[in-house]
């Protein structure tokens, strides 16, 4: 049985294994793969179209054509809320998590990294957050998300695998939906931010950049077990959008909409777990991540 401790690798996943990036058209994954081939990794990277993680028959051909070299599995593929929220994109999300475990026992996987969500905690979690607060799946996707983490820490998994509760991305890259990629476009197109209820909740977003340069961080560890991404310094959502205006130079006006009361509460995360295994990390403050933003002009 594999336990949650850190194990450490002679030498950097990087340079030492071929990455699958499961999910190369989402944003994270997309960005993620570019950077990853330009510091010179080995990635196969995989949509849809290439291989279909619904179909177990082919995700098992996918991994069987991998042969014996080392590989390390990062993976992003997901029916997305924003696309469907649903008890169908329920079961899609676990089958592909259960064609995942099915096929890395046909390649030599060393380690898988999987991309969840600080949905799994609810809209009303007790903070800080750490690792062992209770989940409270309130939608499909949640549930899905966390049926996947219990699913791929089950003594039926061969490697070890890196879980990611994710709080929230942003950054300038394709396929952004991101609240702050939405708050620019918004400010630059109508002169407007819009916030969903007084603006007075926490939120902690983590820039694109660190995403990736934890990801390559964690990858030698191949720690097995649930990590909560985030800075550790949270904001009201009203400053964030006072520092977009004041970062980007927009003339905008903040908008309060309070169709929402759902998406009032706080997101504030102990990240002690993560600082142990990575001391030396370090976040961006929010306004370097911001100023990505000043490459795309409406």
């Amino acid at each position: 049985m594999i336990t949650s401790e850190r194990v450490a690798a002679a030498e950097p996943v990087l340079e030492t294994e071929r990455l699958v990036v499961v999910g190369r058209n989402s944003y994270i994954g997309g960005y993620f793969t570019q950077r990853a081939k330009a510091r010179g990794a080995t990635v196969v990277s995989l949509s849809s179209d290439d291989c279909n993680f619904l179909d177990g028959d082919g995700v098992r051909r996918f991994f069987r054509s991998l042969g014996p070299h080392p590989s390390t599995v990062v993976f992003l593929a997901t029916v997305n809320k924003d696309v469907a929220n649903s008890f169908q994109s329920f079961l899609d999300n676990v089958t592909m998590i259960q064609h995942l475990i099915d096929g890395h026992r046909h390649a030599c996987v060393r380690s898988i990294l999987y991309f969840s969500a600080a949905d799994v905690y609810g809209r009303r979690p007790p903070v800080p957050l750490t690792e062992e607060a209770p989940v409270s799946p309130e939608s499909w996707y949640s549930l899905a998300k966390v049926t996947g983490e219990w699913m791929l820490q089950a003594p039926a998994m061969r490697c070890p695998v890196t879980i990611l509760r994710i709080p929230g991305i942003y950054g300038l890259a394709p396929r952004d939906r991101s609240v702050i990629g939405r708050l620019v476009s918004a400010a630059r197109t109508t002169g407007r931010m819009t916030i969903h209820g007084e603006g007075m909740n926490l939120r902690d977003y983590v820039w694109l950049d660190d995403l990736c340069r934890l990801i390559e961080g964690l990858l030698p560890l191949r720690y097995h077990g649930v990590l909560n991404v985030a800075t550790g310094r949270s904001l009201r959502i009203i400053d964030i959008v006072r520092l977009i205006g004041e970062v980007l130079e927009l003339d905008c006006t903040p908008v309060f909409d309070a169709q929402y009361p759902e998406r009032t509460f706080d997101l504030v995360f102990d990240v002690g777990r993560l600082r142990s295994l990575l001391p030396g990390f370090r976040f961006s403050e929010l306004a370097d991540g911001i100023r990505t933003y000043r490459e795309a002009r409406a």
